[in-house]
């Protein structure tokens, strides 16, 4: 007899397989040295301080290439960047500011405007990389 699977559960797991092919990806040394070259201008110190914050922005990053990865497949049947990225705007949006208030948790003052200027590039060049991962794995048909 043959097992009745649900489709949630069968595009969970395809997601799931995807998301890991792609973190495979990603070189932790470059990822921590992109975000001490864009972090560590606005908080010289706090990084020094606070190793942990480095492990925060990480766990922000590696959302915003997955979340990067999954809007590759438009790239591919033809949409511009640009475009996909103002899909999830405010997904990107969220969590850039959401990074930009835990450091400035961690300062003595309160959110600055260069915080969230970092905190958006950083967040944006990562979901660029993404795209571009996942972009290219549909051309070759890895997916």
């Amino acid at each position: 007899m043959s097992q009745v699977v649900s489709i949630a559960d069968k595009r969970r797991e395809k997601k799931w397989d995807f998301e890991r092919k792609m973190l495979r990806k990603i070189d932790i040394r470059k990822m921590e040295k992109n975000i001490q070259e864009w972090i560590k201008p606005i908080m010289p110190f706090h990084l020094q301080a606070y190793p942990f914050l480095i492990d925060q922005c990480m766990d922000v990053v590696i959302d915003a290439f997955l979340l990067g990865t999954e809007y590759g497949k438009y790239g591919f049947k033809g949409e511009p960047l640009h475009q996909s990225k103002g899909r999830c705007f405010d997904v990107l949006a969220h969590l850039s500011h959401d990074l930009a208030a835990t450091l400035s948790g961690w300062g003595n003052k309160g959110i600055e405007e260069s915080t969230v200027i970092a905190t958006d590039m950083l967040i944006g060049s990562w979901w660029e990389k993404g795209f571009n991962e996942s972009y290219k794995a549909h051309k070759m048909r890895l997916v």
